[in-house]
């Protein structure tokens, strides 16, 4: 499968929102939901087929020095296996060389990433959310 990546700012909430829906992570996007989160990351790199259509999508942030987040990584079902997950998380790693990347693995992915050489912390890391309330 051919395919260019890029970190051009050119994903549509559209595209992301179908992209996000192919892989099971929901529906119902919006513009402003995702101008929100694209501005929150300093980077965001996608790949296109060579028809343009959105194969896959990572965003991350760092601190340019501790520690680099990985946001989403995305990758079509249909182009699952082609190398295009690989390819995003190198461009993560070229932009942010030296700086250790922590991920969120769910489900599966962990296998994924292990096999891109990530690895699991000697001490058990655990992750935790909230979801704050509305101000009273």
């Amino acid at each position: 499968m051919n395919y260019k990546v890029s970190t051009d700012r050119t994903v549509t909430w559209q595209e992301f929102g179908a992209l996000m829906e192919s892989v099971g992570w929901g529906s119902g996007y919006d513009e402003a939901a995702f101008a929100s989160t694209s501005r929150a990351y300093p980077l965001i790199a996608h790949a296109r087929s060579d028809e343009g259509m959105l194969l896959g999508y990572v965003s991350a942030f760092s601190d340019g020095a501790f520690s680099t987040m990985l946001g989403e990584l995305l990758v079509h079902p249909s182009a699952r296996s082609s190398g295009i997950g690989r390819s995003l998380l190198r461009t993560v790693e070229a932009e942010f060389p030296g700086i250790p990347i922590y991920v969120k693995a769910l489900g599966e992915a962990k296998r994924f990433f292990e096999a891109c050489g990530y690895r699991r912390p000697r001490t058990e890391m655990t992750v935790l959310f909230k979801v704050p309330g509305p101000s009273r």
